[in-house]
């Protein structure tokens, strides 16, 4: 990374946000909520960075600490080596056992990210550049169907293709009765739209426990135009998950992401050739900047990547576009479409649309923000009504 400045790190302030969503992913599994850690950064030089992330393994109470303690390792420290900081402690937390959440790293790391970005705007036109360049500024964006009764998932599917979309993602049953009903309808809407070129993949978290089920389920699917399976068994199983990529290669595709845990792994998925694919969620490997090396050694070892989705609110989604216009080849569509475009809660006075089934590349601002909307959706806490003032009179002093 080029050397843009040496700002410094002044204050580090956290704000945890709950949207009340309901959707249910593979196996009728309810999601009632989504959370977010949103950090402001400021520097010595008055300005502002703002970052996200998402937790996974963990609860919320032991994100905010974790993001507490990493927020002092870098206070008072360039924004430069408060990046390198951050990435060597989390190359340490790889080599734990015990899963963490990585998340933390990335509410720090696009905050600073995005600070080091308002130091030079001047000098670049995007966080991209910072990342390693800009190769697009229009993002095509994957839809996302929720499991649901088959006729609403259909309707969904035919509204997202009317809509311009053309990478379809939905959530499966674990039942193959249940499976065989949804993938017949899923299937009859795509023939509708054969002159369209729509791609299926259907993400399966884990859910299919044995060899012999995964292959039945993989037979019903390959009968129904399925292009893409996402993680059809559970994790650890890679073994039975290359035989099962060998059994129906090159008709599906097969996407590896729960059993991405740290960079290290996709030398292991090449080596057994486990995937022809691999969803790489932000939140889990935590820094950007590790993010998109793996992402482009896992190119360079053959395999394509998805940068997948954790429903962001518009400072997420902008650093989700940046990483995606940064990397040379993007072998398919954004799968994040922000919690705007799916929920309609959005923080920012202008939100990040859709429109055709792609959007442009953002690079988000303190000024864009809506504090009335965080300030809804925010935990309860005293600290949580200083900050949003200070950062209130901050916003207005560049207004």
């Amino acid at each position: 990374m080029k050397s843009y400045g040496d700002c410094k790190i002044k204050e580090i302030h956290l704000l945890v946000l709950y949207f009340p969503v309901s959707h249910y992913i593979s196996n009728w599994k309810l999601v009632t909520r989504t959370t977010h850690i949103i950090t402001f950064l400021l520097t010595n030089s008055g300005v502002v960075g703002i970052g996200e992330g998402t937790p996974y393994w963990s609860n919320i109470a032991e994100d905010y600490m974790k993001a507490i303690s990493l927020a002092k390792a870098i206070k008072g420290l360039t924004l430069a080596d408060g990046l390198n900081k951050l990435r060597s402690l989390e190359y340490v937390e790889f080599k734990r056992k015990r899963p963490i959440n990585y998340g933390t790293y990335l509410a720090l790391e696009s905050a600073l990210l995005n600070a080091l970005y308002n130091c030079n705007k001047n000098k670049v036109k995007h966080e991209a550049e910072l990342l390693g360049g800009i190769y697009r500024t229009k993002m095509p964006i994957a839809y996302t169907i929720f499991l649901n009764h088959s006729i609403i998932m259909a309707q969904k599917m035919k509204k997202a293709i009317k809509s311009g979309y053309r990478h379809i993602k939905f959530k499966i049953p674990c039942n193959l009765e249940e499976l065989e009903s949804v993938l017949r309808i899923l299937y009859s809407v795509k023939k509708l739209y054969r002159d369209e070129d729509v791609v299926l993949r259907a993400d399966a978290n884990e859910c299919f426990s044995t060899f012999e089920k995964a292959e039945r389920a993989l037979l019903i699917m390959e009968r129904h135009g399925i292009n893409i399976v996402e993680q059809p068994m559970p994790r650890d199983m890679l073994r039975d998950i290359a035989r099962l990529r060998k059994r129906f290669y090159p008709a599906i595709e097969i996407m590896l992401d729960e059993s991405l845990r740290k960079p290290s792994d996709i030398e292991l998925f090449a080596q057994l050739e486990a995937a022809d694919a691999v969803n790489f969620h932000p939140s889990k490997l935590g820094c950007l900047t590790i993010t998109r090396e793996a992402i482009l050694q896992t190119q360079k070892l053959g395999m394509k990547v998805n940068i997948g989705s954790a429903l962001m609110t518009e400072i997420g989604f902008s650093h989700y576009l940046n990483l995606a216009a940064s990397i040379p080849r993007l072998d398919y569509p954004l799968e994040e479409p922000g919690l705007y475009n799916v929920y309609g809660y959005g923080i920012t006075r202008e939100p990040i649309r859709i429109i055709n089934g792609s959007t442009i590349l953002h690079s988000i601002d303190i000024s864009y923000l809506d504090f009335n909307m965080m300030k809804k959706f925010s935990v309860d806490s005293l600290s949580r009504e200083r900050l949003l003032m200070v950062l209130s009179k901050v916003c207005k002093s560049l207004i």
